[in-house]
């Protein structure tokens, strides 16, 4: 079938390398539904309406991407690669694929996938993938990424936190597990296929609530290790591929494609609400959500609606001071129970993200 309008139940072939294209087009033709070509990116925008599911390659990834409409059904997308590998995931991430697949080696884990397709969304396994941000330095953002990991542990959930910061001092010290055996990014080893959620987890620290913590490993000696950001994207793909929730503490300059929302966590101080107001058009630009969570120091002297007023964008939460949380925090790790303040806040933006 190569109309340009496929029906309902039709799967969207868009790969651009040839050789993978026959590939993928034997293993869609082996399902029940019908098969639509596209290898004119021009047809891309209007092949993928009511498709029940995309293939694409990395030739094709960013195409299908820009096509992909905010206001419409999300239409499935399964990247493939060629065998060998190894697999491009910065492509997959941009057309926002739930999984990738080397092919052929890897066809019966296609075909199951494509299946799995037809799953309604609300009744299929997934995460939900955050990226937290702060507005300026010091306000708190580690903090509030480790309180919803922790929040959506204490109600009976499963979180990833991740700490995608070059010179942090690492999260698993935050969270009291820097004794703990387990993976640190220096650690990490990532073939050329595919990461399984369910490994990763395995393979990593966790606090005794249950939060997976991946995060750097200090050293007073030169390390050479950089976190690049085609391994960030890899893994946390992974993780948004597998159940749970997934928080990624990083800066503004690399949040990953895979994250649903960015929390922004801004200073109830002029300087944070202009950045905050920077970071919000930059990512509205780039089709990502956003939610505002308010820190309110001691010091600092606007109301949550002045801040309002200069991102012209919601407050979502409120973090007033928590008093003796920084000397908590520096002698034993964040507590298992949070603030009231802190919990309710984190309550509020997993609330609002779906996790």
């Amino acid at each position: 079938m190569n109309a340009l309008h496929p029906d309902s139940a039709a799967i969207v072939v868009a790969v651009g390398d040839e050789a993978l294209r026959a590939e993928a087009i034997h293993a869609a033709a082996a399902t029940s539904h019908d098969v639509l070509t596209v290898t004119d990116p021009r047809d891309v925008p209007r092949s993928l309406p009511g498709a029940f599911a995309v293939l694409v390659d990395s030739l094709m990834a960013r195409v299908v991407a820009a096509a992909q409409r905010p206001y419409t059904a999300p239409v499935p997308v399964l990247f493939l690669a060629a065998d060998p590998g190894p697999i491009d995931y910065e492509a997959a991430l941009a057309c926002h694929a739930e999984s990738a697949f080397i092919i052929p080696a890897q066809v019966k884990e296609l075909l199951a996938g494509i299946a799995a397709a037809g799953t309604p969304q609300d009744t299929r396994p997934g995460s939900a993938t955050i990226a937290v941000v702060g507005a300026s330095g010091g306000v708190g953002a580690s903090t509030f990424a480790a309180a919803l990991a922790r929040t959506q542990c204490a109600a009976d959930g499963r979180a990833l936190l991740i700490d995608a910061h070059a010179y942090s001092g690492g999260l698993d010290l935050l969270l009291g597990v820097e004794a703990e055996a387990g993976a640190r990014w220096p650690e990490l080893t990532v073939g050329d296929g595919s990461i399984d959620a369910t490994d990763l987890y395995r393979a990593l620290p966790t606090t005794p609530d249950g939060v997976a913590v991946l995060s750097t490993a200090r050293s007073t000696v030169a390390d050479p290790f950089r976190l690049e950001k085609d391994l960030l994207a890899r893994v946390v793909g992974a993780a948004h591929a597998g159940e749970g929730l997934c928080v990624v503490d990083c800066t503004p300059e690399t949040v990953p494609d895979a994250c649903t929302h960015v929390v922004i966590v801004v200073a109830a101080e002029v300087r944070s609400a202009a950045s905050a107001a920077q970071l919000i058009a930059r990512f509205g630009a780039a089709r990502r959500s956003c939610v505002v969570v308010l820190r309110q120091r001691q010091w600092a002297s606007l109301s949550a609606a002045e801040v309002e007023s200069i991102i012209h964008s919601t407050v979502l939460a409120e973090l007033p001071t928590a008093r003796g949380l920084t000397r908590a925090v520096e002698i034993g790790g964040l507590p298992q129970r949070l603030p009231a303040p802190l919990r309710k806040a984190a309550h509020a933006v997993l609330e609002e993200v779906g996790a």
